[in-house]
This record gives structure tokens, sequence and C-alpha cells, in this order.
């Protein structure tokens, strides 16, 4: 697919199939993450992947997964756990640490995934203090974000917004409906 269509296409998933992601594929998503530009070539952030379902489910339960849906109906059953999972640490030790570095190695992760037909979801509220203390971490490296790869067991769909409603929703197959702006709504050209 051309690269507008893969950009359209990355969606979030929180439901997948119990497919282990290839080793491969595994090594272009921390290749899209190492190479990412960072301000001033910092290179402050590391990375603890999770491929043993043990450890990925543990990360799931220390997750809040899609906080617009009704009962954490967005988290995933254990049966459709995501099969890595990768958790962004920032180290504190680098100056000049940013949450913008964090974006756009995340985005090019998920982005490098896609490109291989494995769906994820980058998840920024979670319980860092137990992700820490599991991965007994030095005081220096800080968790930041997780994020949940695997091959979808659902669908996810843009679609257009009515009324400025943003929140998006589960149709009756559970496939999600994301709803966006049209472009001249939230664009203006000088």
């Amino acid at each position: 697919m051309d690269v507008q269509e893969l950009l359209t296409t990355r969606r979030t998933f929180r439901a997948f199939l119990p497919k282990p992601v290839p080793a491969w594929v595994v090594h272009d998503i921390l290749e899209a993450a190492r190479t990412a530009s960072c301000g001033a070539n910092r290179q402050s952030l590391r990375y603890v992947v999770a491929q043993r379902p043990q450890d990925v489910a543990r990360l799931c339960r220390w997750m809040k997964w899609a906080a617009f849906l009704p009962n954490d109906s967005g988290a995933p059953a254990p049966e459709q756990y995501p099969t890595l999972f990768v958790v962004i640490l920032q180290d504190t030790g680098v100056p000049g640490h940013s949450d913008v570095d964090v974006g756009i190695a995340a985005a090019g992760m998920a982005t490098a995934a896609w490109a291989h037909g494995v769906g994820s979801c980058i998840v920024g509220t979670l319980n860092a203090a137990e992700i820490a203390r599991w991965l007994d971490l030095p005081p220096h490296l800080q968790v930041h974000t997780g994020l949940a790869f695997g091959y979808p067991a659902h669908k996810s769909t843009v679609v257009p917004m009515v009324d400025g409603n943003t929140r998006y929703t589960r149709d009756a197959n559970g496939d999600y409906r994301v709803p966006k702006y049209a472009l001249e709504d939230i664009v203006r050209y000088l």
C-alpha cells in the first residue's frame, strides 16, 4: 500500500488474534523506534519488550483501555490480549527528555507494525509505578507509554464526524467506528 493508505488505515486495535508477531517484524518495529527523529538527537528513550503471554497479561492489567467506551468495555478479553508489548521508558539522566519524542517513536512503531498487518494500541494511561516496580527500574528510567501489538481481531474504520462528536463507538460486530473531522474543518490556509 502507498504511504497515505498506510497512514489512513493505521488505526487503534484493542482485540487481537492469538498469533505471535514474528521476530523479523518485531525487529522492524524496534528499528523504527531506534531511528525515529528526536529533539537535539538526544535519544533519551529506552524500550522494554514483552512477548511471553504471562508478561503481556500482566502489562495488560496495568493499562487503561479505551476510556471513551463505557464500563471499560474496550479492554481486551484475555483470549484477545496482544502478543507483543513494548513499554517506552524515558531516561531522565539525559537532559531535555520530551513527550514529543515519545509520540514520534510510538507513531513510528505503530506505522511500521501496520506495514506488516500488525495492529497496535498506544496506551498513555497506565500504572507506571507498578510497571516500574515489576521491571525493577533504576530511578532515572521512567515508564511513559505502553504499546500493544498483535494481529487485529476486529476492524477499525474512520467515519465522518457528526455534530462535533469525537467519541468512537463499536458496532454490533465489535468493530470500531472512529469519527474524524473533515479536512476543511481543521485546516486554515493563509
